[in-house]
């Protein structure tokens, strides 16, 4: 296998390079002036309990940024290799799916944080979305050179490297839902909530997503 610097997409987009290098020094830059954000963020996820990610800092803005245009460019990747063709250019379709991966998280949140001051959990709510916040930073990690082997490296099987991908973001996902079922459940919170959650922000989108792919 050798890595060649032969873009999947036309030559002359270049701005995925551009994207893909701003990211990696944007984790560089995380890796420079936080040095335990990482290894907080593995061993939080990881462990029994929440991840300790309790106010908006510079250096999660930028795993975020990493997150969202990963996400992206994958699903662009996708796109293509299963022959689905849209109207918009690339640029175009790259800033689309970002924002719509952004009102996602963002729609995520505010009806979590609503919920909570409904049904009086506000603790709990916020420890939810705290979770899923480091949940795509630690997310981010894995992405972003997920992105790049897709984009400069040549003489893979391209199906078999996404289906694994797709895997462990499933993978990822159940662990995440599992271990904050348990812990909000140990918390005292009601599992009807924690049911209606799960259907309305979690599986119902997936399931959407699952039945529009078969459309195509």
């Amino acid at each position: 296998m050798s890595i060649v610097p032969h873009l999947r997409f036309p030559s002359h987009e270049v701005w995925v390079t551009v994207i893909l290098l701003f990211c990696l020094l944007l984790f560089v830059w995380v890796r420079i002036i936080n040095p335990k954000k990482i290894p907080s963020l593995v061993s939080g996820f990881f462990g029994g309990g929440t991840t300790e990610e309790k106010t908006i800092t510079p250096d999660s803005i930028a795993l975020f940024f990493i997150f969202i245009c990963s996400g992206a460019l994958l699903v662009m990747q996708a796109l293509r290799f299963y022959g689905i063709q849209s109207r918009f250019s690339p640029l175009e379709e790259f800033l689309l799916l970002g924002l719509l991966l952004l009102a996602y998280y963002l729609v995520k949140t505010i009806v979590l944080l609503l919920c909570g001051i409904i049904f009086r959990v506000q603790m709990n709510a916020r420890d939810y979305v705290n979770e899923i916040f480091a949940s795509a930073h630690l997310a981010a990690l894995g992405l972003l050179p997920a992105a790049i082997v897709l984009t400069f490296m040549n003489n893979i099987n391209v199906g078999l490297f996404e289906k694994c991908i797709l895997g462990l973001i499933v993978l990822f996902f159940v662990y995440r839902t599992i271990k904050m079922f348990i812990v909000m459940r140990n918390r005292g919170l009601r599992i009807m909530y924690l049911f209606l959650y799960l259907c309305t922000l979690e599986i119902i989108p997936l399931v959407l997503i699952y039945e529009m792919q078969k459309g195509y």
